[in-house]
């Protein structure tokens, strides 16, 4: 049994990168698991999982994925059971390469959003504007994160150099161990403030674990035991198919790394607090002291949000209808015109709909003191 363990764990592995989808890769994957597994897990979902109603998507944390998970799992099993002992040494040296072309991409992914700021994205006024004690765990930190523009461009430095490391096999130990350490905070902030992907991070940090599964031995001995570890001589893919390997990772690499700047280069934004926002975007105040509406915001998203006075929020979704005129829709599709009068000079924005008018002025948000870049090198400087 333990000696199909790790071959079985090779093929899941494999079968995981080949259908859990990387939407930032496109949706080919999404699509072919779909095809091959989207009845099969519709099937568990409504009657393992009991959910009757839920996205067929393969997100990470979703009934979905779970059963993708428990169909891959199987049917790698399966596939240890029936692949004759001569072979299972191949898949090993196989999926191991596959995983660490598959860490060192998505480290590059989150690597480069992180510079740019499109993971830990500055905090919409809607949320500057609240209480911290009425916002969720992981808005809470997700918004803290993008307060802070250092820590998002060093942290994601550091998952590019990582990614780097692990991509040459000279430094690919030490890459893997720096990645182990990156994924187990990743995946102990995921717990921490119930942030959805879970699962997918700690299925990252078993690959990693994987990807050293013939290093642990020489560390322990080098690092615990103090003792002189002569270097192996790893096992490479085999000489006759090296070519193709080689042309392989380099167009994946090359491929992968194209599709995740060439957003950043098509829209010549490299830093997302600076971006240009849509016309409105922002936080308004209410004029009218005894009315029920304390705050109007304007998301980048296209939403319009109303804040009452605790703070309870309605959001609806806009579009721009004729000049001065937005087009608002609830969820429940019911669709409302509101006519709006922006005087710039004043900042005041009197919004009209229809039974009843709002006439705000606006705040400026950016100015609020967690957006302030503070620093203070001695305690004395911060009185």
């Amino acid at each position: 049994m333990r000696s199909k363990f790790l071959p079985g764990t090779g093929i899941f592995f494999l079968l995981f990168v080949l259908f859990f989808p990387l939407t930032f890769l496109g949706d080919f994957q999404q699509s072919w698991s779909l095809f091959l597994w989207g009845d099969l897990t519709e099937l568990i979902v409504k009657n393992i999982f009991k959910i009757n109603q839920s996205r067929i998507d393969f997100s990470s944390d979703s009934s979905s994925m779970f059963a993708l998970v428990m169909i891959l799992a199987t049917v790698s099993g399966l596939a240890v059971v029936m692949i004759k002992k001569k072979y299972q040494q191949r898949i090993l040296d196989l999926s191991k390469e596959i995983i660490v072309l598959y860490l060192a991409v998505v480290l590059m992914k989150y690597g480069f959003d992180k510079i740019f700021k499109a993971q830990f994205y500055l905090p919409e006024p809607n949320i500057l504007y609240s209480r911290f004690g009425n916002l969720d765990r992981d808005i809470l930190f997700w918004s803290t994160m993008g307060t802070s523009r250092l820590y998002s461009v060093s942290a994601g430095i550091l998952e590019i150099l990582t990614a780097l490391l692990i991509l040459f096999r000279k430094t690919r130990v030490l890459g893997l161990l720096i990645s182990i350490g990156i994924l187990i905070n990743i995946f102990l902030i995921n717990i921490g403030f119930d942030i959805s992907v879970k699962f997918f991070s700690l299925i990252l940090l078993f690959m990693a674990v994987f990807a050293l599964k013939d290093d642990w031995i020489p560390l322990y001995r080098f690092l615990i035991l103090k003792q002189e570890v002569k270097p192996e001589e790893k096992r490479e893919i085999n000489p006759k198919f090296q070519p193709v390997w080689v042309f392989f990772r380099t167009a994946f690499v090359g491929l992968s790394l194209a599709v995740i700047i060439f957003p950043f280069i098509d829209s010549g934004n490299f830093n997302d607090d600076t971006a240009d926002r849509p016309f409105l975007h922002g936080a308004f105040k209410n004029l009218d002291t005894d009315s029920d509406i304390q705050y109007v915001f304007f998301h980048r998203n296209s939403y319009l949000i109303l804040m009452d006075k605790n703070e309870k929020m309605v959001d609806f979704h806009y579009l721009q209808g004729s000049k001065n005129q937005i087009i608002i829709e609830d969820y429940k599709n019911r669709k409302t015109k509101v006519n709006y009068l922006y005087q710039k000079k004043d900042s005041l924005l009197t919004l009209n709909f229809g039974k009843y008018m709002i006439k705000t002025k606006k705040l400026n948000w950016r100015k609020m003191n967690a957006l302030q870049p503070l620093f203070h090198a001695a305690i004395e400087d911060a009185e």
